[in-house]
């Protein structure tokens, strides 16, 4: 009779390959819970159940013919009996049931009944009580039913088909299975203090990890699924056996691991699209000051935002090849966390102000922005967002109001500024053609197109393009989620050289500057949502490299890099570089003090280094550029 034995395989075969980490399927990470020690929960069964875990673990006592949930014979206590705590409550989920599953998407209940003595007496109690309702426990037949898997005081594998075939049996590594018997095994469980002595901080030993995932590949070739007993129970063991492909994860924290199960989809990124970042020539400068300048601002990107789009693309981006690098000071005057209205404030004026004000000062009077300043000398400028034109950051470069939330008085300010190139997503103020605005735009002589291929047939002195991204700002609404990538159209991405192109046909004489704001990096913190984070930061990259191409071609451009502010609060609790994927974690759906990047590269980038606060950004443009500003 031919016998299957699953080893642990310590010996030198587990050095033949690293681990290959499984990809879990989102709906799968709740459901990969076991709910171990679940008698001890204020609710047992009800908790677990309603959380959606998968598992859900019954110590069983027999005395005086009844059932007793407990983990000791000490512990028994007259109403906490397995009629009371389980069964009832499983027969009660099944009748409210709209369609006879017990959880949605056609998921299944494994119930882990571990016998702590009387084995064979258990089952038989067992047995009588379930037949009434056998067909709801009959997983073999029926996918509805409970599937039920005896661990514990278990029979021998040669006792298996003695017992109803309702009951399927926890395997044992290393013990040897007809393929009759296999057939009853409902899932291998493991003590893991076999295989390491982790205590669930830092990182298992490379040995340890190897003979963890090379026994997990052994159960999973047999078409069954393993668990881990006797682990930790820490954050970075459930992520790591999600990794690493375990089935069920133990755990006696039930409110936290699922709150991290659900949140995974969104904390977690793969990426499968990846790119080579531009390496500047980083020659010596050709001009001892730049004729150019380039702010590119990456809405709510922190360091963190920054360091999960390099490990989601091989540990390169086009920003870490920027030479010079430091750090931003982001508070307003009246908090220690900056709106994005006060930081793009402070970066477009050089003044700090309170959270809400746009282009004015703490007592709300107006104060010069950039392209106030630069038009004194000849110098043309433009912005770029990704945001609607009427956006915080894009308005602080044209805009002076107390309130951010005055969205036509931010439009109606768009017929006086510097600007002579306005690139963003449209508001509702522009939509009639023949409100005062749209007349008054007409009368200044700004042309006002929808699409950013208008860009480059535009003979007009002064233009306004509304356009906007094909993605969505929702992770939620993504057209592309099953990985988190995102196919569409980006704008900045596809506005950058043709506002470039502008720019420097209208400042041939004397320069230009031009803002580019990727404004969605801040909606992925906001929803916490690290897949939208990325894959925005990713875009925002690819605009930047584009941008030190320009410079290096051009000669006479600074590239600055920053951000308004961070939002999320993100920490990165693991990566791999070399297949993309990254995990993480956010703090808050709201911005933080945290200080942000600064990046720079051309000539005069040296300015553009330590840790600076914000409104020493349009200060040491203006420097860079010999202007004085009072």
């Amino acid at each position: 009779m031919k016998r299957i034995f699953v080893s642990i395989m310590v010996g030198a075969a587990i050095w033949i390959a690293a681990p290959a980490f499984a990809q879990v399927k989102p709906a799968a990470y709740l459901h990969n819970l076991h709910s171990h020690n679940d008698y001890t929960r204020n609710h047992p069964f009800a908790m677990a159940y309603g959380l959606g875990f998968g598992s859900i673990e019954v110590d069983l006592f027999l005395k005086d013919g009844e059932l007793f949930v407990a983990h000791e014979y000490e512990e028994i206590a007259a109403d906490k009996t397995f009629d009371r705590l389980y069964l009832k409550p499983i027969l009660e989920a099944f009748a409210n049931s709209s369609d006879g599953f017990l959880y949605p998407q056609n998921g299944q209940l494994q119930l882990l009944v571990d016998p702590k003595a009387d084995g064979d007496g258990v089952l038989k109690v067992l047995t009588e009580k379930i037949k009434p309702y056998r067909d709801l426990f009959d997983s073999k037949n029926n996918p509805k039913a409970v599937k039920i898997v005896v661990s514990g005081n278990r029979p021998q594998p040669d006792e298996f088909r003695s017992y109803d075939e309702i009951f399927f049996f926890d395997g044992e590594l290393n013990k040897m299975y007809t393929d009759a018997q296999l057939e009853r095994i409902g899932l291998f469980s493991a003590p893991f203090p076999r295989f390491s002595e982790w205590n669930g901080l830092g990182r298992l030993t490379y040995q340890d990890s190897i003979k963890v995932k090379t026994t997990v590949d052994s159960v999973h070739r047999l078409g069954k699924k393993i668990r881990f007993w006797a682990a930790p129970d820490t954050k970075t063991t459930w992520y790591e056996w999600l990794k690493i492909g375990v089935d069920y994860i133990n755990t006696d924290q039930p409110m936290a691991a699922a709150e991290f199960m659900r949140a995974y989809t969104k904390n977690s990124y793969h990426n499968e699209v990846f790119y080579q970042p531009y390496m500047p020539r980083r020659t010596e400068k050709t001009a001892e000051r730049p004729k150019n300048i380039i702010l590119l601002i990456s809405d709510g990107a922190g360091l963190s935002q920054l360091w999960a789009a390099a490990m989601a693309n091989r540990g390169q981006l086009n920003v870490l090849n920027m030479p010079y690098t430091g750090y931003l000071f982001t508070g307003s005057t009246d908090n220690y966390h900056t709106d994005s209205a006060a930081g793009g404030s402070a970066l477009a004026t050089g003044v700090k102000t309170r959270n809400r004000y746009i282009g004015v000062d703490t007592t709300g009077h107006p104060v010069s922005n950039i392209p106030d300043q630069i038009a004194q000398q000849g110098m043309v400028s433009g912005i770029v967002s990704n945001d609607r034109i009427t956006g915080a950051t894009p308005s602080a470069f044209y805009a002076h109001v107390r309130e951010r939330g005055m969205t036509d008085s931010i439009a109606e300010q768009l017929l006086d500024s510097k600007l002579s190139l306005m690139v963003g997503g449209e508001h509702r103020v522009f939509a009639e053609a023949d409100s005062s605005l749209m007349k008054g735009l007409r009368a200044k002589n700004v042309e006002v197109v929808r699409g950013v291929e208008h860009i480059m047939r535009s003979q007009s002195d002064r233009l306004l393009v509304f356009a906007q991204d094909q993605v969505d700002r929702e992770w939620d609404k993504l057209r592309d989620n099953q990985n988190g990538t995102q196919t569409g159209y980006r704008l900045i991405e596809n506005a950058f050289q043709p506002a470039v192109s502008f720019l420097e046909e209208k400042g041939a004489d004397k320069g230009f500057f031009l803002m580019v704001e990727g404004a969605k990096i801040d909606g992925g913190g906001h929803s916490n949502s690290l897949p939208f984070t990325i894959t925005e930061y990713l875009s925002f990259d690819r605009m930047v490299g584009q941008a030190l191409q320009y410079a290096d071609i051009n000669g006479e451009t600074l590239v600055i890099v920053t951000s308004d502010h961070e939002t999320g609060g993100l920490v990165l609790l693991d990566a791999d570089k070399h297949n993309g994927h990254v995990v993480g974690n956010f703090a808050t759906t709201d911005h933080t003090g945290i200080p942000v990047p600064l990046m720079a590269y051309g000539p005069g980038a040296d300015l553009f280094q330590g840790f600076l606060d914000n409104t020493d950004i349009a200060k040491r443009i203006y420097q860079v550029l010999n202007l004085s500003v009072e």
